[in-house]
């Protein structure tokens, strides 16, 4: 079965919770278009009151590598050449000036890996991150964070660099924001609280005559446990001050190093405007439980036509994504 996700069509949403995924990508400061390329996460309910931008916080779970849905391929695919810089446009509720972007609280790490598309048993090449880069002046301060200091303040840009003469053929990036307000507890010990991840998925083409093949990886899931420092961690600490408080004063990102042959260093792009719907107000399928539900929304009520069973299921080979209208 695939699922497709409708594009505009009624009344705005009202989501919860100041959650984040993937609304559109710049390539070389050029916008093309909302939504296109990203394997948008699914809905976890009907229209107009779901929303797709819930965390995983299961490191053990498929959702890990992609997020819910993310073994669907999407219709349009993006083509880079190995240097262009994708800059990608992370929102909360709408592609707007005016979104939060993300919670003020999620404090966390921005990352993002690289693989051949479809993805395979140790596969994802870790290409770029960023977590806390200055420690708080006051006793338990959060420091400065990659989400909250510079994806957040810049409306949700985040910029990843193809690398240098890197092979052609479809790739995935898999971008994602760890939030990390709740992880000083563990998920599998307290399924309330924990890190929060947002990770998602983008379709690449990358053209030209490049000869370097990534190297070994890391699979989804498997990279991460509970027990990793970087998913495991007091946020509230500071390595500037004396506190009597039993936490951690550094963070390390989870995960692998950064691959040798990524660029070293990611510049800011300048951004033109974007173009395209500013939110996804209308959608025909939904997942709660693993269920998938289908229906249709009139403005007033919804109408189910059908439920199935939702498991992950990657491909083994690569299927060229068929374009639409």
């Amino acid at each position: 079965m695939r699922i497709s996700i409708a594009t505009a069509i009624v009344a705005q949403l009202e989501l919860i919770a100041a959650h984040s995924y993937i609304y559109g990508i710049y390539l070389n400061g050029e916008d093309l278009g909302s939504f296109n390329g990203i394997r948008i996460p699914a809905f976890n309910g009907p229209p107009p009151r779901g929303y797709a931008n819930s965390p995983v916080k299961d490191v053990t779970s498929p959702d890990i590598r992609c997020n819910v849905l993310g073994d669907h391929s999407v219709p349009y695919t993006i083509d880079v050449v190995p240097g262009d810089t994708l800059t990608l446009d992370w929102h909360h509720d709408s592609r707007t000036p005016t979104d939060d972007v993300i919670d003020k609280s999620h404090h966390g790490a921005a990352l993002a890996y690289l693989s051949p598309d479809p993805p395979t048993e140790n596969s994802f090449v870790k290409i770029w991150h960023k977590g806390k880069y200055e420690q708080a002046a006051e006793p338990l301060g959060q420091g400065k964070w990659a989400i909250t200091s510079e994806i957040k303040p810049r409306n949700g840009l985040m910029n990843v660099r193809i690398p240098a003469d890197l092979a052609p053929g479809p790739y995935l990036l898999r971008a994602e924001l760890i939030a990390l307000h709740e992880a000083d507890a563990r998920f599998d010990q307290n399924p309330i609280r924990g890190a929060q991840f947002y990770p998602n998925c983008v379709q690449l083409m990358v053209g030209g005559n490049g000869t370097v093949e990534l190297p070994e990886g890391v699979s989804f899931p498997g990279a991460y446990s509970f027990e990793d420092p970087g998913v495991h961690h007091d946020v509230y600490c500071s390595t500037k001050t004396t506190t009597t408080a039993p936490c951690p004063t550094e963070y390390v990102i989870p995960g692998p190093t950064v691959w040798s042959g990524a660029w070293e260093e990611t510049t800011d792009v300048e951004v033109g405007p974007s173009s395209g719907p500013v939110k996804i107000s209308a959608w025909e399928t939904w997942i709660q439980g693993g269920v998938v539900t289908s229906g249709s929304y009139d403005g007033v009520s919804v109408k189910v036509s059908g439920t199935s069973s939702y498991v992950p299921s990657w491909p083994t080979t690569y299927e060229a994504p068929q374009p639409t209208s």
